[in-house]
């Protein structure tokens, strides 16, 4: 018994001992060093790189300094051990640099990673042409199933200047998938996705061309299908979202385009954000969803979006095409320079649509002071509903269109619009409803702009103004 007893201590503390402390120092480390205490700590991403780490083990660089090079993330922790990579020794976070590389912080098919008070840049110096494309931090899961638990905590991403002209694909840019993280679900064998994407406290700024973004190859869907079905033009359901994705009391600014784009995904929680500047330098709404389902965003800032000679986008919140149940709530959208707030349907394809908008709500909003739109909404958008929100624009600025809703390559069909207060104060002030249909205007509140008189239906029949 005594003997069992002793080789169950010892198994035990072989166990526990797998989770260590490391540290890293660029300045006084050395990389033949066991890394286990500040005196002993190793020198370079490259050691860190190649080591095998156990569940629960944290990584930590010294504050202040910078790290040259690519930190790969080389092992995957467990539930409830995730592997955490942090800074010691400071109040200043450490910066990995990848001098622009193809990525400063690369992770491949791992899981249960954590980043917490850490730094991430990646600018390439001289001319970036159209095919530099490059990251600040890279995930990709590539045929490997639902990966876990991506936790980022008080990180910053800065300066990373990838290419924001780029070829398009036959798809879309693809300068929209590089900038400053990259979440990336690829392949074709293994349906693939995240799950517990969880970023907090967070700062992404100065990055080309987006803040943010998520990518998967597991995208394709129509209107209603299920995974397997028919779709048309040759496709098949292989939708897979990611779930548990939630921003929070993060801060995008200074962006070329778009600060965040989440993609292919369930009920994601974007709240309590700023979006400041975004658009700086190609057409960009500030955030966006595509390609999901019941996604919330509430309490967020949207500011200063810039709108460039001959943008199409240049607004606050989108809620994107291909989506459903998106919601709207709670934010404060101002002074940006192509409206506060826009949803779309995308175009309409045949008799069984990939493309569509169906029942996104944009409620309890403060939308103020941006230019040329209060709120556009386009495409196959149906059963769209806009209530309880405040429209204002100062003295300022003249020839709003308060509400447009605009084709592409179809009308929205049953837009409602209900207890809103719209209030304008600039001159030339008009709705542009082209000919949407089943839209419908009541018990709304307005100053410096008349009710709407009257909407074309697709019977050319015309529908009262604003009942109430």
């Amino acid at each position: 018994m005594m003997k069992l007893l002793a080789v169950t201590i010892t198994l035990f503390i072989s166990t526990v001992a797998f989770a260590q402390h490391y540290y890293v120092d660029a300045v006084t480390g050395n990389d033949r060093n066991n890394g286990l205490s500040p005196a002993k700590a190793w020198k370079t991403l490259a050691k860190v790189s190649r080591f095998q780490f156990k569940p629960g083990s944290v990584i930590a660089f010294k504050s202040g300094q910078c790290f040259m090079g690519i930190l790969n993330i080389s092992s995957s922790g467990q539930a409830g051990k995730p592997i955490v990579y942090t800074t010691y020794g400071g109040d200043e976070p450490a910066i990995i640099d990848g001098n622009g590389d193809s990525a400063a912080v690369f992770c491949g098919n791992q899981e249960y990673i954590e980043l917490r008070k850490m730094a991430v840049t990646n600018f390439r110096k001289g001319n970036i042409g159209m095919n530099d494309l490059f990251n600040g931090i890279y995930v990709v899961n590539e045929d490997a199933g639902v990966l876990h638990h991506f936790h980022f905590d008080s990180i910053r991403v800065f300066n990373v200047n990838s290419t924001y002209i780029a070829k398009d694909d036959g798809k879309t840019d693809q300068s929209r998938y590089h900038g400053g993280v990259q979440f990336y679900a690829r392949g074709n064998k293994t349906r693939s996705c995240f799950d517990d994407v969880l970023v907090t406290n967070s700062v992404f700024e100065h990055c080309s061309r987006t803040g943010f973004n998520f990518r998967s190859d597991w995208d394709d869907r129509a209107a209603y299908s299920r995974f397997g079905d028919s779709i048309g033009r040759g496709l098949t359901d292989n939708w897979t979202p990611n779930t548990g994705v939630v921003f929070r009391r993060n801060r995008f600014s200074n962006i070329a385009g778009n600060g965040l784009i989440v993609r292919v995904a369930v009920d994601a929680l974007i709240e309590l954000n700023l979006f400041d500047s975004c658009g700086k330098y190609i057409s960009g709404n500030a955030v966006f969803n595509f390609n999901t389902d019941g996604t919330v965003y509430q309490y967020n800032e949207a500011r200063n979006t810039i709108y460039n000679e001959g943008d199409t986008d240049a607004r606050g919140i989108d809620a994107d095409y291909r989506t459903k149940n998106t919601i709207i709530q709670y934010n404060y959208l101002h002074d940006n320079g192509l409206g506060g707030v826009t949803a779309t349907g995308g175009p309409g394809v045949g008799e069984n649509p990939i493309n569509f908008n169906i029942g996104t709500i944009i409620r309890y909003n403060i939308i103020e002071n941006n230019a040329r739109q209060g709120a556009y909404f386009s495409g196959r958008l149906e059963n769209l509903q806009v209530y309880n929100n405040l429209f204002f624009a100062n003295e300022t600025l003249d020839d709003i269109v308060a509400i447009k809703l605009n084709r592409w390559t179809v009308y929205p069909n049953g837009a409602s619009f209900t207890n809103n207060t719209f209030c304008f104060k600039g001159k030339n002030i008009r709705y542009d409803f082209t000919r949407a249909t089943n839209v419908k205007f009541d018990g709304n509140l307005y100053y410096g702009i008349l009710p709407p008189v009257a909407f074309p239906d697709k019977n050319a029949k015309k529908t009262g103004p604003d009942n109430n």
